[in-house]
């Protein structure tokens, strides 16, 4: 079935279904789990599942100096949620104006657009002005309005509960390989590659350039193992990515650009996709131009050597 995608909730017109709320900011394993849990429950009940989520993040609207950025971009987000199994999605416009819904006004709307049946969710979701729709007022919401509500423990590993917070402060810090596992996939950065200075092209090392995006969590500065989707290829080449603004040669802006390994194309002005898996290092100032490269060519040996150990860990 197709997913139908829609921004206003008055544009769903369903008698019944099975509906869950969320950000789903970078849909990691704890909102793959609550996904597949409701699609799962639809099923059971022959019911279409819709999906609700909000764009911008909602932090960003309500607490901008403090919200890291986001995890993923828009459309990652959607195609990721489409991916596990929604029949409706529907992207709500987040602003001042929808924070101030109550509770009882947002699920009035949910209840006439969706005829919702169950509402899935997790434990500590909460919506409506100052969060007042927790799991207790949103289920007393549901008696008068007709649907039942399945609240899901949050997902946990060993060092704590899996969120979209943790996920983000591990990318802050350069711990890709923890953000990865908490995603179940890689972080990812995507766009168009820039003209820079072609510093890497002199040196050996030529780089695809790519602004990150604003609204993107940063990066910690340093070198990664990465890999690169490039334009018209299906499969991703391995990679090494600078994260900085290059202390040794004093270029200002922070960029990332990816070294991608025994390529040496011309991809200015086209979109690429790069996938970080492992910090090797932190940035570095080295005293001379001839210090940085000889770096350079232990990172590329580091690179080779994680990429080697990843196939012998498939095989």
């Amino acid at each position: 079935m197709t997913t139908v995608l829609v921004n206003e909730l008055r544009d769903v017109q369903l008698p019944a279904s099975v509906v869950t709320i969320g950000t789903f900011d970078g849909v990691h394993i704890g909102h793959q789990y609550l996904l597949k849990s409701a699609v799962r429950r639809a099923t059971e009940l022959e019911l279409p599942v819709v999906v609700i989520t909000f764009e911008p993040i909602p932090a960003s609207v309500l607490r901008p100096d403090v919200f890291a950025g986001r995890i993923c971009a828009s459309d990652e987000k959607l195609a990721l949620i489409v991916a596990h199994g929604a029949d409706v999605l529907v992207t709500m416009k987040f602003d001042h104006a929808l924070a101030q819904w109550s509770p009882e006004q947002f699920m009035d709307a949910v209840v006439a657009a969706t005829g919702a049946k169950e509402l899935w969710i997790g434990e500590a979701f909460a919506l409506g002005k100052g969060r007042a729709g927790g799991v207790e007022q949103l289920t007393e919401i549901g008696v008068s309005r007709g649907y039942s509500v399945c609240a899901l423990e949050r997902r946990e590993d060993i060092d704590g509960v899996i969120s979209s917070s943790r996920i983000r402060h591990a990318i802050q810090l350069g711990d890709v390989s923890l953000a990865n596992r908490l995603l179940a996939r890689p972080f990812t950065v995507t766009g168009e590659v820039i003209h820079g200075a072609q510093f890497g092209r002199t040196i050996g090392f030529p780089t695809a350039n790519v602004v990150p995006p604003p609204e993107q969590v940063a990066l910690a500065d340093g070198i990664y193992a990465s890999r690169a989707l490039l334009p018209g290829e299906e499969s991703f080449r391995n990679a090494m990515t600078y994260v900085g603004n290059r202390p040794t040669v004093n270029t200002g802006a922070t960029q990332i650009e990816t070294n991608v390994l025994d390529y040496d194309g011309d991809l200015y002005g086209q979109e690429i996709t790069v996938q970080l898996l492992q910090r090797l290092r932190a940035d570095e100032h080295f005293p001379t131009i001839e210090a940085m490269i000889a770096q350079l060519r232990q990172d590329e040996i580091a690179a080779r050597t994680f990429f080697a150990e990843l196939t012998e860990a498939v095989d």
